[in-house]
């Protein structure tokens, strides 16, 4: 993103975040591109090449880069997120963006809609698809068990590890591991290492077993960035993301809410990656069942989950597309 303004702001929480800035040709809408673990603003550099007709906010998210890194569990709800990027929204004077994400940044991009609805005029979706909050809070077991039950694996299964107490350590004393864990070749690696108890474990600290990296992945210089920011940072503070998922404070946050405020009134576009064994359309089913998802598409890429690094041209013009088809004309 050598083309980009970065700068920093410290938001109303206290914390302080980077973000990047491009201006396009002042004519059309914002995008806002948000990333998810383990990554930071640099996700979208390949995408972002795609989108240079367009206003673009990437933030790094807390507990990346050299963003504030807190440890307490409570300071990484979406409703605590989202505040922090509607700081950054109004330090850059915007009143309106499409809310684009992936992985965790696609959660926060669809609750940036459910808490604060006036700032967001679409939304596009990359893997995680929009999620309405469970009726009663339920432990990480048994989210699995029903995934187990639903699509005859948990699903979750490497949260489990995520959330231990020595998953940190392990993650950072294994980084070569991790990143072959995050970026293995084949179609069902996911399915492997990801959605099975105790594979990711087992990967991490099996020193025998070896595994092909995708294309982009080979590249000497991506893979230095990544051994050297978590070297660096180390994994306390992304891990947190996890276990805010299935905490009281994130539950809380939502469960008092009327449901009305979940029906997304503005074009939303899911992007579906089909080697995602984790992040599976299914999970939009209640929400579209339900009239939550009244103006509603879909695309499909052939990709694992980290399809912004794997097929960045096709990401960036399916977003492309759908802003030139939907927001023509508004700015």
């Amino acid at each position: 993103m050598d083309s980009f303004q970065r700068k920093e702001i410290k938001t109303t929480r206290g914390f302080t975040y980077s973000y990047y800035v491009s201006k396009g040709n002042g004519t059309g809408p914002t995008l806002l591109l948000q990333h998810g673990f383990p990554d930071n603003a640099h996700l979208w550099d390949g995408v972002a090449k795609q989108l240079t007709q367009y206003n673009l906010i990437i933030p790094d998210f807390l507990g990346y880069s050299d963003n504030s890194k807190p440890t307490d569990v409570a300071a990484y709800t979406y409703a605590g997120l989202t505040s922090d990027v509607v700081d950054i929204l109004n330090a850059e004077h915007v009143e309106k963006v499409i809310s684009i994400g992936h992985d965790f940044g696609s959660m926060i991009a669809q609750r940036l809609y459910v808490f604060h609805p006036d700032r967001v005029q679409g939304l596009v979706l990359l893997n995680v698809s929009y999620t309405l909050p469970a009726p009663k809070q339920a432990t990480l077991e048994e989210v699995n068990a029903k995934f187990e039950e639903l699509w005859g694996y948990p699903a979750f299964a490497y949260q489990e590890f995520f959330v231990s107490e020595d998953a940190p350590a392990i993650l950072r004393a294994n980084l070569d591991r991790f990143y072959h864990a995050i970026h293995g070749a084949p179609r069902d690696w996911m399915r492997q290492i990801w959605c099975e108890r105790g594979e990711m474990r087992k990967w991490l600290t099996d020193k025998d077993r070896t595994v092909e990296l995708r294309g982009y992945a080979q590249d000497p210089a991506f893979r230095q960035r990544f051994m050297e920011r978590f070297e660096r940072d180390g994994f306390e503070a992304p891990l947190c993301y996890y276990k805010a998922l299935h905490s009281s404070e994130e539950f809380n946050s939502t469960k008092d809410l009327d449901k009305d405020r979940f029906i997304v009134r503005v074009p939303a576009f899911y992007i579906e990656s089909t080697q995602d064994a984790v992040c599976r359309p299914e999970m939009s089913m209640q929400a579209k069942q339900g009239g939550f998802l009244p103006d509603w598409e879909e695309a499909t890429v052939d990709s694992a989950h980290w399809v912004p690094f794997e097929k960045p041209a096709e990401i960036g013009q399916l977003i492309a597309s759908f802003v030139e088809r939907r927001f023509s004309g508004s700015s």
